[in-house]
């Protein structure tokens, strides 16, 4: 091909893709500069930046019930029979359903835990108060969404929550009643009662949810990321700062050291011995037993690198098997299953510590060094946020094939059960109406609501009261403690 042949098919080519580009009224130029806007250093720090944890969970509890909504028959005769089909005989049913329900389940608790992070760095104060209402507007509807959720699947936990939701609405000042009535869609509940769930659940609360997003993110984005001076000046060329933080990261490389000798376990058995695994109720066979511990293996050679090289994500990766390894061990001592539960103890112990270590250390790892310095949205925080997204897909999974979603027994209106309670969620409205009454817990749990929404001017109070003595600070510990208390004692009755 001659020279001007190419010169003249180059052209046509930029001619043809200068015409596509302007059949999309885009300003591109302003997207790539929006794109490659700095991000704040501290957004690095992956407990700051938490917020985009529930939009990827979000996303997922769309796919999944947009799947399972095609086999659920949201009427009293035919609901539970359609769940129970979906988790018994709809190919893998039971895995759409068991995602769905850990990823609303850790939903909640990252929208917690995401606000928990906002009101302890004092994010809610002046330009942006009015961004806390909106998390806390969707803090709610996350909880509702959770309520109507396992509303649906019409078993006597779904029958008798509703009993319970609609007596403590109706004793409500001024609108109790008629809210009571339209949740059960009539005087008592019936066939409505499901139906309004169903619309809530599927229609209204997801389309609220988007719109919250939407207006969160566009707020963020006119105010702009709140600003966090995590800088210690004893790192800044003070003299010692060399052998502590070579002593930290000794202390890294010991961690490191510890997950490649457990990958390497956990790959000598699945090579040379994959003994059958009892994972919580389900006993593995051979193969699936040297398939489980390739993850694993697989996982902490991973967690390893990562670790000797000083990345968070090593951490990370460390923190979770940690915790799922805590997690069966606690349940083979409980159950009797554990063999040489000494030395499972042990390892249990020496796991904790380096897990602890890692945590109060943090900010020697490359993701916690440089607070201050600002880094590009693309595709630095993008790939970020992507390993985060891939690790939650990994997460989901194992807790779905490890504790799969469960169907009990179907609704009876004319059997009151002797002992059941709501989702872990309200764990602690539910222990609070034991402790005080119907008309007090509904009393204090509306205060407890308005004190939160409200919170921003009582901080603004506070401060004025006591100057930079962020008494707020005391409060919250005091509050979440509270909670954490009330919810872990529910649980254990």
């Amino acid at each position: 091909m001659s020279p001007e042949n190419q010169v003249a098919n180059v052209s046509h080519a930029r001619s043809a893709r200068g015409r596509l580009w302007q059949m999309l009224p885009v300003d591109w130029g302003r997207v790539q500069e929006v794109t490659n806007e700095p991000v704040p250093g501290h957004i690095k720090r992956w407990w700051f930046a938490l917020g985009g944890t529930p939009a990827y969970l979000f996303f997922i509890q769309l796919t999944t019930g947009i799947l399972l909504s095609f086999y659920y028959v949201p009427s009293p005769d035919h609901a539970y029979e359609s769940v129970a089909a979906i988790t018994s005989r709809v190919s893998f049913g039971w895995f759409i359903r068991s995602v769905h329900k850990w990823a609303a389940n850790l939903m909640i608790i990252t929208v917690i835990l995401h606000m928990c992070r906002v009101y302890f760095s004092c994010a809610f104060r002046h330009p942006r108060q009015a961004n806390w209402l909106v998390g806390c507007c969707l803090l709610m509807t996350t909880l509702v969404m959770g309520f109507t959720g396992y509303s649906l699947v019409y078993e006597q936990l779904s029958y008798w929550g509703i009993t319970v939701a609609t007596e403590l609405t109706a004793t409500a000042p001024f609108i109790g009643d008629a809210l009571a009535t339209f949740m059960k869609g009539g005087e008592k509940i019936g066939p409505n009662t499901l139906t309004r769930m169903y619309n809530l659940h599927v229609g209204i609360l997801p389309v609220t949810m988007v719109l919250l997003i939407g207006l969160h993110v566009a707020m963020l984005r006119i105010h702009g990321v709140s600003e966090l001076s995590l800088d210690d000046p004893r790192r800044k060329g003070e003299a010692g700062e060399s052998p502590r933080l070579a002593s930290s990261m000794l202390g890294v490389r010991l961690i490191a050291l510890i997950a490649a000798i457990a990958a390497a376990g956990a790959l000598y058995m699945a090579v040379l011995n994959p003994a059958p695994v009892k994972v919580i109720a389900y006993a593995l066979t051979i193969e699936s037993s040297r398939i489980f511990w390739l993850v694993g293996a697989s996982v902490l050679m991973t967690a390893s690198v990562l670790l000797f090289l000083g990345h968070m994500y090593g951490l990370m990766i460390w923190l979770f098997v940690g915790i799922l390894s805590l997690g069966k061990l606690l349940f083979d001592l409980a159950t009797g299953e554990a063999a040489n539960s000494a030395l499972w103890i042990a390892g249990a112990v020496v796991l904790a510590i380096t897990a602890v270590y890692g945590v109060i250390r943090h900010g020697h790892f490359i993701e916690g060094k440089g607070e201050d310095k600002p880094f590009n949205f693309f595709p630095d925080h993008i790939v970020t946020e992507l390993m985060i997204g891939t690790l939650l897909l990994f997460l989901l999974t194992l807790l779905s094939l490890v504790f799969p979603a469960e169907l009990h027994e179907k609704a009876n209106p004319l059997v009151t059960p002797e002992h059941i309670k709501p989702e872990w969620y309200f764990f602690f409205q539910f222990r609070l109406l034991k402790l005080t009454g119907l008309n007090t817990a509904v009393f204090l749990t509306g205060g407890l609501v308005v004190l939160l929404v409200a919170w921003p001017w009582v901080d603004a109070i506070l401060e004025r009261i006591a100057p930079k003595k962020d008494l707020g600070v005391y409060v919250g510990i005091v509050a979440f403690l509270t909670f954490l208390v009330f919810t872990v004692w529910e649980a254990m009755v």
